[in-house]
Order: C-alpha cells, then structure tokens, then sequence
C-alpha cells in the first residue's frame, strides 16, 4: 500500500539528521527527490528560530501531541486543543492527498516514530521516583508502547472522526514501526486498544 523505490531505503532507514542529508544529496534525481527534499526541510528546520540545527521539528511535535492526548475537559481549553491539534496535523503534512506523496509521508512517519524509539533505549527512560528507580528493559518496552499509542491512535480517537481521518497515514506508520520494535507490542498495543 506504501510501497516506494527501493533506492529509498537507506534514506528512510538512517535516523540521524545529517547522514540522511548525505544519503539524500547522493541520490540520483528521480521524481521522489524533490519532495523528499521539501519534507526533509519543513522536518529539520528551526522553526522557533532560535539558531540550532537540526532540530528534529516533527519529533518535538510528536510528544506535543502526546502531551496533548487526556487533557481538555474544560470547554476552553478543549477549544485551544483542537486549534493546536489541526495546527500540529498541517505541519506534519496530513492534510497532503497525493497518493505519492502520501507513500512518501508514510515512510517519513515511520522514520520518526523510529527515532523516537531509539530514545527509549536510555538508561533514564520510564524510570519512576524522581529518576531513582530505573526501568528494566520490559518496562522501557511498554512505555514506548504507551507513549507511542498515546501520540498516534490515542489523541486520534480521543477526538473528532475528522482528526482519525486525517491521522490515518501517521496512525499506520506508528502502528507498523512500533510492530517492529519489539514482539510483545502487538499485545500491549492492542490492550491499550481495548482501555
């Protein structure tokens, strides 16, 4: 369904910034290139111009939308997360309906969730008490599994069809990255499913 050429494997495999630059830059131009380029220039750019360089953009909106998941039981402020939600959705291009590009975008989506999962392997991720207690890996594993689920399918669900619509793509890629992480995931995210 998301199928692309495959010399675009290593570009979407690598999820350090600047090798995937040079990945990018040795590619020969094909009809992908372009926007390739455009999705790499929205996702790495400073967009708070603040002067740093390579800022993963769409990584930093990826825990917005999981701060965002649950909150919102007051009507204003139901109203301002709906405002940032369509916000969040624009920068990350789901809006986008060409069919290539939407290949394109699922590959770029699950590059992201993948870079967000190699953050979860740090020896401070999911422990508890102030930092005192460190998880263990199972531990670190279900956690991903929440706090992907949380800023994918979760805030999707938790808000309009039209959001779900949208999201589907992003929805799809997390799913399929996160199935890959590790093989108790399919349960957990399926129990996370049914809560």
């Amino acid at each position: 369904m998301y199928e692309i050429d495959g010399i675009l494997t290593p570009y979407f495999s690598e999820t350090d910034p600047e090798k995937r630059l040079i990945i990018l830059d040795k590619m020969p131009d094909n009809e992908a290139l372009d926007f390739i380029r455009e999705v790499y220039e929205d996702r790495y750019s400073d967009h708070e111009k603040k002067g740093r360089k390579n800022v993963d953009w769409w990584l930093w909106r990826c825990i917005c939308l999981q701060l965002l998941y649950g909150r919102g039981s007051f009507f204003i402020f139901r109203a301002f997360k709906r405002h940032e939600i369509n916000a969040i959705l624009n920068e990350l291009r789901m809006n986008d309906n060409d069919d290539f590009h939407i290949r394109i975008l699922y590959h770029e989506y699950r590059n992201t969730a993948r870079r967000y999962l190699s953050t979860c392997k740090s020896s401070g991720y999911a422990s508890s008490f102030m930092g005192f207690k460190q998880a263990d890996d199972k531990e670190k594993i279900y956690r991903a599994c929440q706090d992907i689920w949380q800023m994918s399918k979760g805030i999707a669900i938790s808000e309009s069809l039209e959001i779900q619509n949208k999201m589907k793509v992003w929805i799809n890629a997390f799913h399929d990255e996160l199935m890959d992480y590790d093989d108790i995931c399919r349960d957990e995210y399926e129990r996370l499913d049914r809560n």
